[in-house]
């Protein structure tokens, strides 16, 4: 599926869909986080010839990746090929069923955080 064809004749959807991913930003903002740079991005992208972006906003995934989502929902393209997933942007939720995937896959980066001692973060 085509990016511009994504949303074609949902537009409601597409609108519920960007005040749910605003509200998310803004908690995510509040707690202290803040989006890798587009500048970074492509050289992430770059790691495993990523075509696939798992974990940011709809609103801030950059378009150089042929699909973006989040979890079960997809803004773009299809959910396959390797991808950059970033981190602190899944819920708790999709950062579980994402480790589960993960362990069959081998082409995939992850940008989090560093760990903070004591834990809190995966060892990918």
């Amino acid at each position: 599926m085509k990016k511009q064809e994504c949303w074609e004749g949902h537009e409601q959807a597409l609108i519920a869909t960007i005040r749910k991913e605003t509200k998310r930003i803004e908690e995510l903002e509040e707690a202290g986080y803040r989006s890798p740079m587009w500048a970074l991005l492509p050289a992430l992208q770059q790691i495993h010839s990523a075509t696939r972006i798992e974990g940011e906003a709809v609103m801030s995934a950059p378009p150089s990746f042929q699909s973006a989502g989040r979890g079960d929902l997809i803004f773009w393209g299809e959910k396959k090929g390797s991808a950059v997933v970033i981190w602190e942007r899944l819920s708790e939720q999709e950062k579980e069923s994402w480790l589960e995937k993960a362990s069959t896959m081998h082409d995939w980066v992850v940008w989090c955080r560093s760990k903070k001692r004591g834990g809190g973060y995966p060892l990918f």
